[in-house]
């Protein structure tokens, strides 16, 4: 594959045609430094570090690659790498880029994706903001597109017990409460009938 553009990136990728993955690394490692949204010299960086078989370094381009894609607005692009970041053992995305990721799957109508990841975010920084907007989007679709108001439920519950302040949306998850328990009051009594 031949790379246009940056001269670094050209270079690197020609030091990457040479089995030479240390210089490539180091020559798209100064160039992301100064140009962090480049995403041809993060998608080559990102092949370096995975043919060096550094996988922590993988995954961390693999963050950023994320992120410029993120400010391109390039929501295919996010998804690829968001699934080559899962794919390599990528757990634990900063909060901020993850929660950004899942509203661009959410924005795709990828709704039982975005509850899932939603959850997962949650789960794995329940003591920062990110954590109590995913609980609460999560509640949001499960009541609003998957018609699962018990599950929305949950997500409303978990929201208000947050060890987050909430006081600011506090509105919100009481209204998302009485909602849920209206839908799930609805459903049961149509199944009575």
């Amino acid at each position: 594959m031949s790379w246009s553009g940056a001269p670094e990136v050209v270079r690197a990728s020609e030091a990457m045609e040479q089995n030479k993955l240390d210089e490539a690394a180091s020559v798209l490692q100064k160039h992301v430094a100064a140009n962090p949204n480049s995403v041809d010299a993060l998608n080559l960086l990102q092949q370096v570090q995975w043919r060096r078989g550094d996988m922590p370094a993988y995954r961390q381009v693999t963050i950023q690659l994320c992120q410029a894609c993120l400010k391109n607005q390039d929501v295919d692009a996010v998804w690829r790498a968001f699934e080559e970041y899962h794919n390599a053992g990528g757990d634990k995305m900063p909060a901020a880029t993850w929660l950004e990721i899942i509203r661009a799957i959410e924005s795709q109508q990828h709704f039982d994706r975005a509850v899932c990841e939603y959850e997962r975010l949650a789960q794995n920084y329940p003591a920062e903001k990110p954590s109590l907007l995913a609980l609460l989007a999560a509640g949001r679709l499960c009541l609003r597109k998957l018609n699962r108001p018990e599950d929305a439920l949950k997500f409303y519950k978990a929201a208000a017990a947050s060890k987050v302040p909430h006081l600011d949306w506090e509105a919100n998850i009481q209204a998302g409460l009485q909602d849920a328990e209206h839908a799930l009051t609805s459903a049961a009594a149509g199944v009575s009938r």
